[in-house]
């Protein structure tokens, strides 16, 4: 997840993560947005977890990586997730939507090292914006 996470690329000092694991059940859909970085259970590996980020919600529409004549509606429960390199990530690329059940928490804030204490980790990046269209319509690029 760098540059979000582990910007300096240091392989001796990593973030610490606080992660709000409220997010899981009922509530997944009214408690994450497009942009949070949230941890989940592989589809493929149910013992991995991956840490990416969420680029569409249900009902969102997405022009995968490498794609640009192509798109996926996402489905109701599910979600689009996408690290932020995505060009060499494990990611909805590969495995195409995510159920929101396999949601396990969302990274709110580093607190460690101190350096990062505080850090914002919300946003979705700028580029991966014009490949999302808000239920189907509109480009995120004109919300």
């Amino acid at each position: 997840m760098q540059p979000a996470l582990n910007p300096d690329s240091n392989l001796l000092r990593r973030d610490v993560v606080l992660v709000d694991r409220m997010v899981q059940g009922e509530m997944a859909p009214r408690r994450l947005r497009r942009g949070d970085i949230v941890t989940l259970v592989s589809p493929y590996d149910p013992d991995l977890l991956l840490v990416k980020r969420i680029i569409a919600m249900p009902h969102d529409c997405v022009v995968p990586l490498g794609k640009p004549n192509s798109f996926v509606r996402v489905p109701k429960g599910h979600c689009w997730v996408e690290g932020d390199e995505s060009f060499h990530s494990g990611d909805s690329t590969s495995f195409g939507p995510v159920s929101l059940a396999l949601i396990r928490g969302r990274a709110l804030t580093p607190v460690w090292p101190p350096s990062r204490f505080g850090a914002s980790l919300a946003g979705l990046p700028e580029w991966k914006k014009s490949r999302v269209y808000a239920n189907g319509v509109r480009p995120l690029t004109e919300l």
